[in-house]
């Protein structure tokens, strides 16, 4: 039987994809601003057992990384790697989507141990439960307890998000206050830094995922550095989310 990922884990795992997007984009940069040369092409060509007739229509793109070659008649040309905008806005928002569920996954294990305690936190006693909730934990569950945990994870998940104030909220359900702060510390960087970088990663996200990176008439444009140091960000407040945290753990 598989053992069951740890928060942090499951992130590790689920921000792969957006790094691998930005692998992808880094290796599609085109270095090469003609075509291939004629000798290249006869000699690719032979190479790849391509007919004389068809050489001509031998095409690559060529980085740092790889050196790609376009078949005759294929579905794919260089032209089409002029612009790696979709691969670096897809990377942010899976990046974002990784953030997102570890911040709910993290905040889940120690609910547990924060219902069993003396003192609830301000926010979690301000979590609404309907008749209906009361209804369901009556019928469904022997221990209260199990059901008003299915009501907090439920909260958690739809509050949970890269934006610095609702990882504000779900934290401080649990407990954490001055969130910002200690995140800060433990990363060592200027107060306010965190905030100030969680908002922007919102807002661009929010732009991509909510208007199609619509601005003004055209579409927004990001380049390959900002969203590795966007990546790089939420990897460190993950990391200090971690190490915070241990404080809290029981």
């Amino acid at each position: 039987m598989s053992t069951k990922l740890s928060p942090h884990e499951s992130f590790v795992n689920n921000i792969k994809d957006a790094k691998a997007l930005i692998s992808y984009a880094r290796a599609f940069q085109n270095k090469r601003n003609q075509r291939m040369r004629q000798e290249l092409r006869s000699k690719v060509g032979r190479a790849l057992k391509v007919p004389v007739s068809q050489q001509e229509k031998l095409d690559c793109l060529e980085s740092a990384d790889v050196f790609v070659v376009f078949m005759p008649n294929g579905n794919l040309s260089r032209d089409q790697f002029t612009d790696l905008q979709p691969l670096l806005r897809q990377s942010l928002v899976s990046a974002c989507a990784a953030l997102e569920t570890y911040v709910a996954d993290k905040a889940m294990e120690f609910v547990g141990a924060v219902l069993r305690s003396d003192r609830l936190p301000a926010r979690m006693k301000s979590i609404s439960l309907t008749v209906r909730d009361w209804a369901e934990i009556e019928e469904k569950y022997k221990r209260r307890r199990w059901g008003i945990r299915s009501i907090i994870d439920k909260y958690i998940r739809e509050t949970s998000s890269t934006a610095p104030s609702n990882i504000g909220f779900v934290l401080s359900t649990i407990g954490v206050e001055k969130w910002s702060t200690k995140i800060d510390n433990a990363r060592k960087v200027d107060p306010g830094t965190t905030v100030r970088e969680l908002d922007a990663i919102t807002k661009r996200r929010n732009l991509i995922a909510h208007s199609a990176d619509r601005k003004g008439r055209g579409r927004a444009s990001t380049k390959l550095q900002e969203v590795e140091q966007q990546l790089a960000t939420i990897d460190e407040v993950v990391s200090a989310i971690e190490e915070v945290l241990r404080e809290y753990e029981v």
